[in-house]
């Protein structure tokens, strides 16, 4: 019993390959929009005034901008390093090419709207930043 058996009827040879395409596009509806390419900001302040937007893009947090009144902007590019004994993980950078900063995701990866995370910059202590859609 095949495609080109003439006993089988010409709707039942291709009903496999329709229910398939049709549960290939019923798995494609049920993705989170989470994995998607989704952008967000985490914002926050450092207790020396310095603000920040961290920018998750694309699965990670990729940098961290900075601003402070009288201030030129900086930014700091993030690499992930590792993840710690509580799942969370971890990024490293840098602020002014001498100032160690560490950004550990509080969502253990799953950032989304009202995730937190929490920023360390050496000297400068620690920040809770919370995460948006938007940059603003």
């Amino acid at each position: 019993m095949g495609l080109f058996d003439p006993m089988v009827p010409t709707f039942m040879k291709f009903l496999p390959i329709t229910l398939a395409a049709f549960s290939l596009l019923s798995l494609s509806v049920n993705i989170p929009a989470t994995v998607a390419t989704q952008q967000l900001f985490c914002r926050g302040r450092m207790n020396n005034g310095w603000s920040y937007s961290a920018e998750f893009l694309n699965g990670r947090f990729e940098r961290i901008r900075w601003t402070r009144s009288g201030q030129p902007p900086q930014v700091s590019s993030l690499s992930f390093k590792n993840t710690n004994n509580k799942g969370q993980p971890i990024y490293r950078g840098s602020l002014f090419a001498a100032v160690s900063v560490t950004l550990i995701d509080l969502s253990k990866g799953d950032v989304r709207p009202g995730s937190q995370i929490s920023v360390g910059v050496e000297e400068w202590g620690w920040s809770r930043g919370n995460c948006a859609l938007s940059n603003r």
